[in-house]
């Protein structure tokens, strides 16, 4: 018999239905659906669902662009029991092929994102599959598969309430797949619970409503995109949703529909703002109310521009992962409530007086949330060390029980992040880096984020990124890879005070001046030309600017 003293993501339709029965709650291109509507298409999805055959535990895999749709679809799965695993419609045939294999679904639901991999794909590739569902109109090249339609299970009869949802085995119900920086994604399994504790804490801190009308700018793959929808479904706010993010249309979006709400990471951030001050007039910054960024911290100027072109937005950063089931931290960058001087907008909270973006000991990413609790296994320095955290929010585990287990081996209740930092005494967490991102110079550890931080506040440096280059004195040496703002210039031989001109000389002298320990400083500067390779949630892939400096530099090297 089902406990529904459980928690479960479908009791966000009570809510649809007392709140916004009548009221728009997806807007997706020319489908517009009250939450009635929505329920109903829930409940006859999840009724079709059951008589195809999916049971409690089953795996449903989802490859597709953002709709209105893709939230049917996770909550009708969660409905019947089942496991969504939404698949990134970026990746390779053989990324996609490796992710099912893993997970083993009994269906996999998709659109025209992954049709170029999918024509590829064998029924004996992925043994485990039964079912192969379009959510838009069927290709006659997939008439083989004896695809099925969205159509073709929506043909039930619905009773609205009550809600007679199950669950899967431990609570199971969703494999987000972690977006890969490094190697092989991993599928992490996450809880009913964890993701409405999540949803919990976005509502405290960041304050969604049901007066929120917020705009899908981060794809439903991932932990960013999928944690704030489900709290936008819990409020019952209204959810506007492209395909997926392009800056001109996510600007002309927030202006048709008010938009209130948005979550960014600082390409997007960036995009965003190069789009809108070339605008004769801006009509969004009047409605948005609140900005979430995660996926690394905003420059200064970034933080700046938001405030100007978003005045009215409160401006939070939050710090997290997929294994945590989104954020850990958050931080309120900006705060229009508080402003006093508008000829200076920029302001920062959280550091209990002080409103610095960095110290030597890393990067501020703010205070844990209420229902998340932190600890540092320090090293030999006594205050700086992994960052670990326990509760509710984390992952059952991964997927592949093949992997690597990340739990604390001295006290498996603590998840081990992966990070390296350090708390203050005012309880603000300060991130240092990745553990296996670190470079050895010279028998010290430095961690890229930390001198990143530093020279990103350089008014010449647009963007940079920090990597450790082989040396046979230091074993490795740091090397920084810059993007320059306009009108900037770079020159080896240029006097340290020359206006717009920026050398190694003189951001080694920055860097000084900044207090930056000495050992830290880079020995060598890469103008870069080109974007930073990035993830699809817009972390850089640094091992891949690794790997093309050192080609760069045995391409020189050859050369001589």
């Amino acid at each position: 018999m089902a406990n529904y003293s459980h928690p479960h993501i479908c009791q966000c339709l009570s809510r649809m239905l007392t709140f916004r029965r009548q009221f728009p709650v997806t807007i997706a291109g020319h489908r517009r659906k009250s939450g009635q509507q929505l329920v109903e298409e829930v409940l006859s999805l999840a009724q079709g669902l059951i008589q195809l055959g999916i049971k409690p535990g089953d795996v449903v895999a989802i490859s597709a662009y953002n709709s209105d749709w893709y939230l049917e679809w996770l909550l009708a799965i969660a409905f019947v029991g089942g496991i969504a695993a939404p698949l990134n419609y970026r990746w390779s045939f053989e990324e996609a092929r490796l992710a099912m294999t893993a997970v083993r679904p009994v269906m996999l639901v998709i659109d025209k994102s992954s049709y170029t991999w999918y024509s590829k794909l064998q029924q004996n590739d992925v043994p485990s599959l039964k079912w192969h569902i379009l959510l838009d109109s069927p290709s006659s090249d997939f008439t083989k598969w004896n695809v099925l339609t969205p159509e073709m299970l929506n043909r039930h009869p619905v009773k609205l309430q009550p809600f007679d949802y199950s669950w899967a085995p431990e609570g199971a119900v969703i494999i987000c797949f972690t977006s890969g920086t490094t190697g092989k994604p991993k599928g992490v399994t996450l809880s009913h619970g964890a993701l409405i504790i999540q949803s919990l804490a976005k509502i405290a801190i960041v304050g969604y409503s049901e007066d929120d009308v917020y705009l899908h700018t981060a794809p439903l793959c991932h932990i960013g995109g999928l944690s704030s929808a489900l709290t936008l479904l819990l409020v019952g706010g209204c959810h506007v949703l492209m395909p997926k993010f392009d800056a001109e249309s996510a600007v002309g979006a927030m202006e048709q529909y008010t938009v209130t709400s948005f979550i960014t990471v600082p390409a997007i951030m960036a995009s965003l703002i190069s789009i809108i001050r070339h605008k004769e007039t801006w009509k969004g910054g009047e409605t948005v109310n609140k900005i979430l960024n995660g996926g690394g911290s905003l420059s200064l100027e970034l933080i700046k521009d938001s405030s100007i072109y978003f005045h009215k937005a409160t401006l939070i950063s939050a710090y997290g992962m997929t294994e945590t089931c989104s954020s850990l931290t958050f931080r309120t960058l900006y705060d229009p409530m508080h402003e006093t001087n508008n000829s200076q907008p920029l302001q920062t909270f959280g550091l209990a007086g002080s409103n610095l973006i960095h110290q030597p000991q890393g990067v501020c990413v703010g205070k844990a949330a209420p229902h998340v609790e932190l600890k540092i296994c320090e090293d030999a320095s006594g205050h700086i060390g992994r960052i670990l955290t326990r509760g509710s929010h984390t992952m059952l585990r991964y997927w592949d029980q093949t992997l690597t287990n990340p739990l604390n081996l001295n006290n498996e209740a603590w998840l081990d992040t992966g990070d390296i930092g350090s708390i203050d005494c005012h309880g603000n967490l300060w991130l240092l880096g990745r553990t296996n991102g670190r470079i050895k110079s010279g028998g010290e550890n430095i961690y890229p984020e930390e001198v990143e931080a530093i020279l990103l506040e350089h008014p010449g440096i647009a963007s940079v990124v920090i990597v450790g280059i082989p040396d046979a004195h230091l074993t490795e040496k740091v090397a920084a890879c810059i993007q320059l703002r306009e009108n900037w210039q770079w020159s080896e031989q240029c006097a340290s005070n020359k206006e717009f001109h920026l050398s190694k000389k003189n951001l080694q002298q920055y860097c000084i001046e900044n207090h930056l320990s000495r050992f830290k400083i880079p020995k060598m500067f890469i103008v870069w030309r080109k974007p930073f390779p990035v993830t699809s949630t817009g972390k850089i892939r640094r091992n891949q600017v690794e790997k093309e400096v050192m080609s760069q530099l045995q391409s020189l090297h050859s050369n001589l």
